[in-house]
């Protein structure tokens, strides 16, 4: 299997803007610490260790047997349901 160089360009852009996103989120929970910032974090977290993940998938594809797209997809709803839940926590 062939992975150009956009493909690879375009998923280190993603993962290198959601570990922005993350780093983001945690310095505003380090500020404002509660329940809700930390559920929000998690999530963002969740997404951006996913991103690190599937990184080496590019590369070799050994990796890519161990995390067919179903897990990514169980991981992501993992990190939509943490982000959830912070929004909606009063």
């Amino acid at each position: 299997m062939h992975i150009g160089v956009w493909e690879v360009g375009v998923r280190v852009g993603l993962v290198l803007a959601t570990g922005l996103l993350f780093a983001v989120m945690f310095l505003a929970y380090r500020r404002a610490k509660g329940r809700k910032m930390l559920l929000i974090t998690t999530g963002f977290g969740v997404f951006f260790v996913d991103g690190l993940i599937s990184l080496p998938e590019l590369v070799n594809e050994t990796y890519a047997i161990a995390m067919t797209e179903e897990v990514h997809m169980l991981i992501q709803l993992i990190g939509l349901v943490f982000i959830l839940i912070g929004i909606l926590q009063e």
